[in-house]
């Protein structure tokens, strides 16, 4: 691709969807948001932004939440799958984008194309084998190798690995799936359920600031024990609360004893992302760069 060309991104999240046009670098030139709704409110609005523009994108690249059918063999490639989301079970995102976009187009999940976009661009530049994790309307994962999502069966779901509840916790999950999983525990809407608050309203010393950290602490020492990445990035709008980073840090590092590798302890091992809220749909737009010359593109 020409390094005039334009790129389209949208970063599908579970609260608000990012629409952008930029070049192959990854620079935003144009930008806007709208609340994730219903789906067809949803395509309507990116059909809008994409097609009124005068800047027409050559490839278009999507980061959706999940989970989402992103092999562009499956015969229900972009369709959506049993989601908390109301309206998106079994939605059929690219087929829908299709009747609106004409480019060339390439899915991954929405933390996956964070990961993409810290990885090429940003906090996991420098490694070989990383871990962006989201937490804010759901927790979600990916894993990035030398600029490239790792290929899998569907695509990681690391928010819904089950945690030990602490002794006192009886809160209900707030995950329609699971009792006892990272994203029924601690996710934005958790939180909300638990506390009558976000997470960002508590000092890092509160009680509930020490329940979040503790459980994503497990979460993040069940990913080093699994992957042994060399660096994990915490992102999301919960991600992101003041100290969040730190105590999650301090947490995992307790759960692992003295049996995780010495850099987890590290000052920078866990951290935030270079990007912070413009990572999914920057690295959409990185997606969507390399579509074209990729098998991996599909004309929508």
């Amino acid at each position: 691709m020409h390094d005039s060309a334009y790129i389209g991104g949208i970063e599908l999240g579970g609260t608000k969807t990012v629409l952008a046009i930029g070049n192959c670098a990854g620079t935003i030139l144009r930008r806007h948001t709208v609340p994730t709704r219903d789906p067809a409110a949803v395509i309507a609005d990116a059909c809008a932004f994409f097609n009124q523009s005068s800047l027409r994108i050559d490839a278009l690249g999507v980061g959706a939440f999940g989970p989402v059918v992103v092999d562009p063999k499956a015969p229900d490639f972009g369709h959506l799958l049993d989601t908390n989301k109301p309206g998106w079970s079994g939605f059929n995102l690219m087929g829908a984008l299709a009747q609106g976009i004409a480019a060339p187009a390439r899915l991954v999940t929405d933390v996956g194309a964070a990961a993409i976009a810290e990885q090429r661009l940003g906090a996991l530049r420098d490694v070989d084998i990383g871990v962006y994790l989201t937490i804010g309307t759901g927790i979600g994962g990916a894993i990035v190798s030398n600029g490239e999502l790792l290929p899998a069966l569907l695509h990681p779901e690391m928010g819904h690995i089950a945690l030990h509840r602490l002794a006192h916790d009886r809160a209900p999950s707030t995950c329609a799936f699971h009792d006892d999983c990272a994203e029924g525990l601690v996710a934005g809407p958790a939180i909300m359920a638990r506390f009558g608050a976000s997470l960002d309203h508590f000092m890092p010393d509160s009680a509930e600031f020490a329940l979040v950290a503790d459980y994503l602490g497990q979460l993040c020492s069940n990913l080093v024990l699994t992957l042994s990445p060399q660096r994990i990035v915490l992102g999301g709008g919960v991600g992101l609360a003041p100290g969040l980073t730190s105590a999650v840090q301090q947490s995992m590092v307790r759960q692992l004893g003295v049996y995780g590798p010495r850099a987890t302890a590290q000052t920078g091992y866990l951290c935030p992302p270079a990007w912070a809220q413009d990572a999914g749909v920057i690295g959409a737009m990185l997606c969507a760069a390399g579509a074209v010359s990729s098998t991996a593109a599909v004309r929508v």
